[in-house]
Formats: structure tokens, sequence, C-alpha cells
């Protein structure tokens, strides 16, 4: 659902949460009560609630207050609040997948998407993990793998902004392109 992490009202809440949660010590509290938020805002009934424009803000505050205290900590059912009191609740998405990626920036971690024609064994996994973090400047890797089986064989790679596809289907492709020049 989030579409935009780099919205400038995203990244302007996102940085005020986790500064706040930095300089409390609780970075990982704060993301792990923000994650409970999230997976509860994927279900229909509770982001309608949320967000609807029609529901009264005191209305909102007490019920978040209800479903959320014994789940998350202080710190983030206040932030809840903040964005119900600024209308922000919409951008509710975009400020936790913004959050994540300023907490991965901090903690020199990159996330890398790895799509494959055949599956990979647990070695193979790690030997790719040390690559791409050698391809990022150290940085440790999050690997998100994904066994496709219509590419056929190869591996396409996303790592930040750089792409690397050499899967057979891409390969195929683009020599049934040079055939029909």
């Amino acid at each position: 659902m989030a579409t935009n992490p780099s919205d400038p009202v995203a990244r302007m809440y996102a940085v005020a949460l986790y500064e706040t949660a930095r300089d409390k010590g609780a970075i990982g509290e704060v993301h792990d009560g923000m994650q409970r938020v999230f997976n509860a805002y994927q279900d229909k009934t509770f982001r309608d609630f949320f967000t609807s424009p029609r529901v009264p803000r005191a209305v909102k505050m007490k019920g978040m207050d209800e479903a959320l205290k014994s789940h998350v900590s202080e710190a983030v059912l206040n932030f809840i609040k903040v964005l119900i009191l600024k209308g922000r609740e919409p951008q509710f998405d975009n400020i936790c997948q913004a959050f994540d990626m300023y907490r991965d920036q901090a903690e020199n971690r990159e996330h890398a998407w790895v799509e494959s024609g055949t599956e990979f064994n647990p070695g193979e996994l790690e030997e790719l993990k040390k690559q791409l973090s050698v391809a990022s400047g150290g940085k440790e890797i999050v690997l998100h793998f994904n066994h496709k089986e219509e590419l056929l064989g190869g591996a396409r790679v996303r790592l930040g902004d750089k792409l690397v596809d050499n899967t057979l289907r891409t390969r195929l492709t683009h020599l049934a392109m040079a055939l029909e020049k």
C-alpha cells in the first residue's frame, strides 16, 4: 500500500519519529510497535476507521487508545494520536516505509530483491548476500528471494537503484529482438 515514502510529509513525520526514538534509545521498540499498527492497517475495517475523515478525531483517538495501548509503546501510541490530530492518517503507510528507510540507513543496511528461475540453496543465498554486501560498500544485506519458474533460469537482482537482469527469459527476448532486425 505504501505508494510514496519519499513524500515530504511522510519523510518529515518519519524523521521526527526516528529522531525521537533514537534519542530515547527505543528505535527497535518503536519499529516493532509501528509494525504492529501497520499489520492492523492492512485490515480494511481498521484502515477505513483510521483514515476516514468522517470519523471524528475524538472517536479515533479513543478507539486507537483502546485498541493499541496494551500492544504498542506509549511513544507509538502518542505518534498515532499526533497523526490523528494533524489529519495525517492517510500518510501512515508512507510514514512507516520512510521510517524503515531511515532506520536501515542509520544501521548500514540495504535490501536486495532477487528473483530466480531456479531455487537457491542456503549456501548460495549466503554467498549472494556476501557479494551484494561488497557491491553495496559493506552494508548488511537483507535478502528478499522470490522463485519464479517463468524466468526459466538465471536471476534478476535489484540492489538500491541498480538492476541486473541475467534471466534466461530476458536473454531470449533480446536474442529475438536482435534476430528481427
